[in-house]
């Protein structure tokens, strides 16, 4: 069954009201209306106007305010880390130039002349004369006086006798 003049509650920070306000009972009869003069009606809609609950719209502005401020937030952090990766740009590009001159020195450092170049000033060295080396030409064999043991393995000898 269905109540008359009855209305579904709203929430109240949009402005509506729950309930309705209760009326004025008793033997007292309420104020006379009276009629209205010229220019009152104005006045009554500016009254009523004036009355409107501006919850709303200090809603929208709390909701908007908050909007800006997670933006900002947002926006400067990515601001930041932007920056933070072009100084590790930079830094990378640093040390792979650092990495390539190094690579460089490595590669001189192994050259022969510069070996020869190393070895006379800073230690002293000085080639040999051609005369001064001699190579044995013969076959590799086993020293009479090495235990067998020592050359022999459970296959054989290590060694071609």
């Amino acid at each position: 069954m269905a109540i008359s003049g009855a209305r579904p509650a709203q929430p109240w920070f949009l402005g509506w009201r729950s309930a309705r306000r209760p009326t004025r009972t008793g033997s007292r009869p309420g104020p006379r209306p009276r009629r209205m003069g010229a220019g009152q009606g104005v006045r009554v809609r500016r009254r009523a106007e004036a009355r409107r609950d501006i919850r709303p719209l200090l809603l929208a502005i709390v909701i908007a305010a908050g909007m800006a401020f997670f933006y900002l937030s947002q926006s400067t952090r990515v601001a930041a880390t932007g920056y933070q990766i072009d100084a590790l740009e930079a830094s990378l590009a640093e040390l792979r130039a650092s990495n390539q001159q190094l690579v460089s020195a490595i590669g001189n450092a192994r050259s022969p002349a510069q070996i020869t170049n190393r070895a006379r000033s800073q230690l002293g060295l000085v080639p040999l004369d051609e005369g001064a080396v001699q190579f044995v030409r013969g076959s590799v064999t086993t020293p009479p006086y090495w235990p067998v043991h020592y050359w022999s393995t459970p296959y054989g000898s290590s060694i071609d006798h």
